[in-house]
């Protein structure tokens, strides 16, 4: 019974998988260097419509939710009110980074995807 128990528990948590985002960059590299993770990175900033959208629209979407709980460490920064490292550069927001855990930039997007969009681009990642 008690077998069962965990079984369903754990189905049940890959089902509803969530994001757990992580505030720190050198966390980040940690967690993704021991669970074998991609590291990716949101610059945003307040006020910005195409952040808004990526963050509560698309990042929302249960199979990216899916995806990033499977294969990604998952960071936000704020770029007026975080620490943003010199090489993530940013021209635009969002800006979007994936990066290894050596701190090796996979991979950069400039603006805003739709849900299906990001998921191919997280699927090309992970195929790698």
């Amino acid at each position: 019974m008690k077998k069962m128990i965990v079984m369903m528990l754990l189905v049940t948590s890959a089902l509803f998988a969530q994001v757990h985002w992580v505030k720190d960059l050198d966390d980040a590299y940690d967690i993704a260097a021991q669970e074998k993770k991609i590291v990716f990175v949101l610059l945003s900033q307040k006020g910005c419509p195409a952040c808004k959208y990526m963050k509560n629209v698309v990042l929302q979407n249960s199979e990216v939710q899916k995806a990033l709980a499977k294969d990604f460490v998952v960071v936000h920064l704020d770029i007026h009110e975080d620490f943003v490292p010199l090489a993530l550069e940013h021209f635009v927001t969002p800006t979007l980074y994936f990066l290894n855990s050596d701190e090796g930039v996979l991979k950069r997007v400039n603006g805003y995807e739709n849900a299906k969009d990001f998921l191919t681009e997280l699927k090309s990642l992970t195929s790698q």
